[in-house]
């Protein structure tokens, strides 16, 4: 998890300077929307009889609400699609580990997982392919159980399936983001757009 947590701080970190620049821009767009709503409804003003006053101030109102809401509703989406973006990119670097970094992050998930039992480990044809000849008696050494590997490739590029007797853990990266997504998401979104 060391890994994901210092792959997900350097792409923060390269991303924040993309955000602040995407939110100005987000925010100056809304801003000259306000404004030109703002002078067309001075112009209907100076045009309008006095007795539809009233009128004129509530079609003021509507359309500073509306304006708000479809910059919020810019400002949000713009928000959103960064947060995703951030996510893939993690995940694209995550994948793109070393097979000796991908292999401790599996080492670390059959440990939190393994609680004793003897286990089969599936794991994807790339690492499969990487696997060191001691990793399985490393990994039983450490778990205290027998773990095996599965003749059969997992179809998935990163992380395992561990299955001790009935229970199967899927730690697959897919399986993993999307177990964590929303605290993920959170995170990313309290990085870049909490004001300091």
């Amino acid at each position: 998890m060391a890994g994901i947590d210092s792959i997900i701080e350097r792409i923060l970190k390269e991303a924040r300077e993309s955000a602040d620049a995407r939110v100005a821009r987000a925010e100056s767009d809304a801003e000259k929307l306000i404004a030109k709503k703002k002078d067309q409804a001075k112009q209907e003003e100076s045009k309008m009889l006095a007795d539809a006053q009233a009128v004129i101030d509530s079609q003021v109102k509507q359309n500073r609400a509306s304006s708000n809401t479809r910059s919020q509703r810019r400002i949000l989406a713009e928000r959103v699609a960064m947060i995703d973006e951030i996510v893939e990119e993690a995940k694209k670097r995550i994948r793109a580990l070393p097979s000796s970094e991908r292999l401790s992050m599996v080492s670390d998930f059959v440990i939190s997982n393994c609680e004793g039992a003897d286990g089969t480990l599936i794991l994807s044809k790339q690492d499969k392919d990487a696997l060191p000849s001691s990793f399985l008696s490393d990994l039983s050494s450490k778990t205290g159980s027998k773990i095996t590997l599965s003749d059969t490739p997992g179809d998935f590029d990163c992380g395992c399936i561990l299955i001790c007797e009935e229970c199967e853990y899927n730690g697959t990266l897919d399986a993993l983001s999307d177990d964590r997504m929303d605290a993920i998401r959170d995170a990313v979104n309290q990085v870049l757009f909490t004001k300091k």
